[in-house]
């Protein structure tokens, strides 16, 4: 048997310790044998001690339901000091072997060492992202570098000029200060336009240097506060294509952000950057496949820097929307987007996209004329690398290529008549985002949508919700062959029961899982609690989904989103674990809120 010292340091947050705390927690330790069956304390039994498994497994339990496993290397009776009693029963599931540390030496060292409280506590507030980082004992550089306020990387003030001013005064001033770029500003400092040497081009095609510079300026101005990160200013400028980012702090300009600013800052973002920008500049379809292929290398890049999913995840949304409307102007032809709107539905509809995708479109168009350029598209589509949607849910499919008059009736239909197949489409279209065409059509579908929701459809969709249960505890993630499916088992528990809750508060045009969770909490709809722990579970989830995936495809194996226990670091088997009983406790919320139960089928 190791001995405890040398067992205890090799394990996150004990390694934080110094010798002369390591030696604290040893005076008065303790080593338990815990047969099968025996009860290690009680509920209600007051607080002695903390205990670490060198060996076996415990349980704890509400009476007989089990609430929780801990195993080898795992603490447990140590993360809830509201008060001086346990709260659920501990019970050795197999022998097992125990070191009992005395509660007042824990205590003691907690004090002492900041570290290894914050670790705790990061823990008990189910601070999952911090806690994985802190026991990863790294904060990344490059990290650090996107995380960066964007306002610490502009050296001067912005050189700005009134709406009344001339080309020729604007373009000195611009001369003068060296800048390519000039805000056209009001009296109050409030950013109207601004004028670059890209405009300047249409001054001398079109117009003279004594003309105001109001005739000549890009409006309106894009801007962006100026407490926003580095990669904040990157997804923006991703989204927009633009070159210059006006920096305003309570509406006033403080600043000018240009692209190479920022890409001096990024790598590899910055790869990923010059092909977006490649990407704006294709003129066949064959150079927007070859720049494509490229693109889910460079992300994989970057989530190995360890960026978050929500940062990510915004940036894949940016580049994939260009992506689809560049291929939409070059394969629809003379497609008339006025009459039409793309939309997105699935991970991409939720703005939640990472690198394995499947197609999941549709379109929304003002006649029951044929598009047939959809095929195009979504051909073209499977072609670059996004596959085909294995339900059909494409464009293509006449089912989902419709005039808006069809798409109500089909709305209305799900509500009113919501069996499975009904059920399961509102789950897929209640996810829908315009993505390119005439965005005015999206609305007027929302609006019927919000009009005709249903109490008998939400609850069957919460029913859908809870059907899946997680694995409890790290034993129910090992005893699951060895691998976890974190889409079914996480993701999926997650968008659809935070989906039913934002439908039912009339969220519709709402899609994104942390907007609608937000947008919950604002409405009074959800506690502070739920939402801080459904934002860290579904976090880290979609972190540990996306560094599988961008390790396959670093590896040139296909991605999926199996988790093998065994190649998990213990901290993330842990985090992991964390967050699937944030699931299981937030199914039996929705149970009971709609009065649900979780088929025998599923049990």
């Amino acid at each position: 048997m190791i001995p405890p010292k040398e067992f205890m340091k090799k394990i996150s947050p004990f390694s934080f310790l110094s010798d002369e705390e390591m030696n604290a927690l040893m005076s008065g330790l303790e080593v338990d044998l815990y047969p099968k069956g025996k009860v290690i304390f009680e509920k209600g039994r007051q607080r002695t001690h903390v205990y670490m498994i060198y060996s076996g497994l415990v349980g704890l339990f509400d009476g007989e339901t089990p609430l929780d496993y801990f195993s080898r290397g795992e603490v447990f009776g140590a993360l809830s000091f509201q008060g001086e009693r346990h709260l659920l029963t501990a019970r050795a599931v197999e022998e097992t072997v125990c070191y009992l540390i005395p509660s007042t030496s824990f205590r003691e060292v907690m004090e002492l060492n900041e570290r290894f409280s914050t670790f705790f506590a990061s823990f008990m507030g189910r601070k999952l992202r911090s806690f994985r980082s802190m026991a990863k004992d790294k904060r990344l550089f490059r990290e650090a570098t996107l995380l960066l306020s964007i306002d610490g990387m502009v050296s001067r003030d912005p050189v700005t000029c009134r709406e009344g001013a001339t080309v020729y005064e604007a373009v000195a001033r611009m001369d003068r200060e060296q800048v390519s770029s000039i805000v056209v500003t009001d009296e109050q400092g409030h950013a109207l336009g601004i004028l670059t040497q890209a405009d300047l081009r249409r001054v001398i095609l079109h117009g003279s240097r004594d003309e105001k510079v109001a005739a000549f300026m890009s409006r309106p101005v894009v801007t962006i506060p100026a407490g926003a990160t580095i990669f904040d200013a990157l997804t923006q400028l991703a989204r927009t294509g633009i070159k210059y980012l006006v920096l305003v702090r309570n509406h006033q300009v403080v600043g000018v952000l240009t692209r190479r600013d920022v890409e001096v800052h990024l790598e590899p973002a910055t790869s990923v950057f010059a092909l977006h920008r490649g990407i704006l500049k294709a003129t066949s379809l064959e150079q927007l496949g070859i720049l494509f292929s490229r693109i889910h290398h460079a992300i994989a890049m970057l989530a190995l820097l360890e960026l978050n999913f929500y940062d990510i995840s915004r940036l894949v949304t940016a580049v994939h929307d260009r992506i689809v409307s560049k291929v939409i102007e070059l394969a629809g032809g003379q497609a008339r987007l006025e009459d039409a709107v793309w939309i997105h539905m699935g991970s991409s509809g939720r703005r939640e996209q990472i690198i394995a995708a499947d197609q999941d479109n549709g379109l929304i168009t003002t006649s029951d004329q044929a598009t047939p350029w959809a095929n195009a598209v979504t051909e073209t589509l499977h072609r670059m690398g996004m596959p085909r949607c294995p339900g059909g849910y494409m464009a293509s499919n006449p089912m989902w290529s419709q005039p808006l008059t069809g798409w109500e009736e089909s709305f209305v239909s799900w509500f009113e008549n919501p069996e499975p197949n009904h059920v399961r489409y509102l789950t897929v279209f209640l996810d829908a985002r315009p993505v390119h065409g005439n965005f005015k059509l999206y609305r007027q579908l929302m609006d019927t949508v919000r009009a005709r929701v249903s109490s008998k459809a939400i609850r069957l969709m919460a029913s859908d919700a809870v059907q899946i249960e997680p694995p409890l505890g790290m034993f129910g993630i090992i005893s699951r062959h060895k691998e976890v499916d974190l889409k079914t088992y996480g993701i999926y528990p997650i968008v659809n029961g935070v989906r039913v809750l934002a439908v039912e508060e009339g969220l519709v045009e709402v899609t994104n899982t942390k907007d609608r969770l937000d947008a919950l909490l604002a409405s009074g709809a959800i506690e502070s609690t739920l939402h801080n722990d459904l934002l860290e579970a579904f976090g880290v989830i979609q972190d540990l989904r996306l560094r599988q995936q961008a390790r396959a495809i670093l590896n040139h194996s296909k991605p999926d989103s199996r988790i093998r226990s065994r190649e998990l670091p213990p901290v993330d088997l842990l985090v992991l674990k964390e967050s699937l009983k944030v699931i299981a406790s937030f199914q039996k919320m929705l149970m009971k809120k709609y009065n649900v139960a979780r088929d025998a089928y599923y049990r």
